[in-house]
C-alpha cells in the first residue's frame, strides 16, 4: 500500500529510475554534447525524411537538456541556510521525472532537503496537486499545522522528528527532514533561506 505522497512518486518512477541513471552516469563522463549541432543535424535529417535518425539525435539532446537541469536545480539551491552548509547534491533523473537530494549540517544538525517533480510529468503534477489539495483544507491530524511559506503552502509535522512538505505550484513538493536538536521553528527558518520561489519560477518555465 502506497502511504504517503513520496512512496507513490517513487512508485510511478522506481521502474526507470536505476536503468536510466546509470546511463546518465556514463554520459556525463563523456565531453557534453552541442546542443546546436545536434538539433542543426535533426533538421537535416527531417528535411531528408530520416525520421528515426533525427529522433535518435534528438534522444542525445534530451540527455544533455536532462544534465543541464539537474545543474541548474543545483545552482538555485543555496550552499549555506541559517548556518547549515550543504553538500553535493545528488540528482537522479528518468523519463522528465527527476529527484534531488541534499544534506545540510550544522556541528551535529542535519536536515535533508528533498525535491521530486518533473517536466512535463502528468502523473507526478496530479498527485501534487491531490496533496496539496488536502494541505490547503487542514487539520488532517494532531501535530501537523499548515503554514505559509511567502505565497506557498506547506505542512509541518511535528509528531515525531520534524518534517516539513512544501508544495511550489510547479507541481513540485520539497520535503525537509531532520533528527534531533532541530525542532519545527528551526526547520521552518531553514526552509524561509531557501530560494524557494526561485525555484519553482525555474521549475513552471520562466526564463532564467
Amino acid at each position: 500500500m502506497i502511504t504517503s505522497f513520496r512512496g507513490a512518486l517513487w512508485f510511478i518512477a522506481s521502474p526507470f529510475i536505476s536503468a536510466v541513471t546509470i546511463a546518465l552516469s556514463v554520459a556525463t563522463a563523456a565531453q557534453a554534447e552541442d546542443l546546436s549541432v545536434i538539433f542543426k543535424k535533426v533538421q537535416e535529417l527531417s528535411e531528408q525524411k530520416n525520421y528515426a535518425g533525427a529522433m535518435k539525435e534528438l534522444s542525445w539532446a534530451q540527455q544533455e537538456l536532462e544534465k543541464l537541469h539537474q545543474q541548474r536545480l543545483a545552482e538555485i539551491l543555496p550552499a549555506e541556510v541559517d548556518g547549515f552548509k550543504g553538500e553535493k547534491p545528488e540528482v537522479q533523473s528518468a523519463l522528465g521525472f527527476t529527484t534531488l537530494e541534499r544534506e545540510y549540517s550544522k556541528g551535529e544538525q542535519r536536515i535533508t532537503l528533498s525535491i521530486s517533480g518533473g517536466t512535463g510529468n502528468d502523473a507526478m503534477a496530479g498527485l501534487a496537486g491531490i496533496a496539496k489539495m488536502g494541505a490547503m483544507m487542514g487539520g488532517v491530524q494532531p501535530g501537523v499545522d499548515k503554514v505559509r511559506l511567502g505565497s506557498l503552502t506547506a505542512t509541518l509535522d511535528t509528531t515525531d522528528s520534524p518534517e516539513m512538505t512544501v508544495f511550489l505550484d510547479s507541481g513540485s513538493v520539497v520535503t525537509l527532514k531532520t533528527g534531533d536538536g532541530v525542532d519545527g521553528a528551526a526547520l521552518k527558518k531553514f526552509a524561509e533561506g531557501l530560494k524557494l520561489s526561485e525555484l519553482d519560477s525555474y521549475l513552471k518555465g520562466a526564463k532564467a
